[in-house]
């Protein structure tokens, strides 16, 4: 069996629409400036906003909230500030790199694609194990959620922390919806199924993340994101169980020069300590930076664009 590529995507890519994006901050978004704007749309005030977690102020900023519908406007801001600076070309290239895309955004770079799920049958109103739709020959992965379905868009600590159970449920039990039943994940099963999609009728992005070699492209990777922190775990162990037939993983790193990130060190240590292979990028901007990820996965891949 062939280990296949898999790529998953954060929220860095979109906010290099251009080049010189970050260089003159005309579109640069600090999670600070996204809570200050939430908790105001809220009419909330938020103690220390800038030395806590994004999961928890947005919990805060909707139990203390008075404002009808507080959640709803809350989401048309995020939607505003995070996605209305996208580069199609850039998206382009990086999506042309593999069959099976994952995204941590709530909606495909390129704009949400009109296609049907590959799991019509799984109806899943908050999580989204098995939220993937198929658009000219890809699996498109939305594993926090998509914003065509609001309620599962996963931004606070307690709906991290219900989907993690979810999650753990799905791994080693099985869940059921309104229709059928789930049985476990194929890798949990003993001896694991490894060719999940020739023989089961349901496999989530899960499955997928513990398989495939992952290459992750502009995921900040803080703390915060315990899901992926706890799955790099599965994943590793899973490894050691099965190395010639469990992928491994690469996270992509652009290093911008006078851009300096906070604590980045001991984040790249912990992640090549827990097996991970780490790829820092060198560039003069993350426009240029994520491109060059693009042309070390799949050469040519973004030669055609124009610069």
């Amino acid at each position: 069996m062939t280990i296949q590529n898999t790529v998953l995507i954060g929220n860095g890519p979109n906010r290099a629409i251009t080049k010189d994006c970050f260089e003159d901050g005309r579109y640069e978004i600090t999670w600070k400036s996204l809570l200050e704007k939430l908790a105001a749309v809220a009419l909330v005030n938020i103690r220390d906003i800038e030395t806590k977690p994004l999961t928890l102020v947005f919990d805060e900023i909707l139990l203390r909230s008075k404002v009808p519908n507080v959640k709803s406007l809350i989401l048309n801001q995020v939607e505003r500030e995070l996605f209305y600076a996208r580069s199609s070309e850039l998206s382009d290239a990086l999506n042309s790199l593999s069959h099976s895309i994952m995204t941590t955004n709530y909606y495909w770079p390129s704009g949400s694609p009109v296609s049907i799920g590959r799991f019509p049958d799984i109806n899943e109103k908050n999580f989204s194990l098995f939220r993937c739709n198929t658009y000219k020959g890809q699996d498109l992965w939305f594993i926090n959620g998509w914003v065509l379905e609001p309620t599962s868009i996963a931004l606070g600590y307690r709906q991290y922390a219900r989907y993690q159970a979810q999650i753990k449920t799905y791994l080693h039990s099985g869940i059921s919806y309104s229709k059928i039943k789930v049985k476990n994940s194929p890798l949990y099963r003993g001896i694991p199924i490894l060719e999940f999609e020739k023989s089961e009728p349901y496999y989530s992005w899960v499955d997928v993340f513990l398989r495939d070699h992952i290459h992750m492209i502009g995921l900040g990777m803080e703390y915060t994101e315990s899901i992926l922190w706890w799955l790099i775990i599965e994943k590793f162990a899973l490894q050691q169980r099965y190395p010639k037939y469990i992928g491994g993983i690469t996270y992509h790193h652009v290093e911008v020069k006078n851009k300096p990130e906070p604590n980045i060190k001991n984040k790249l240590n912990m992640l090549e300590d827990l097996g991970v292979q780490v790829n820092t990028v060198a560039a003069a901007n993350y426009f240029d930076g994520y491109l060059k990820i693009a042309d070390q996965i799949k050469p040519n891949a973004s030669k055609k664009l124009k610069r």
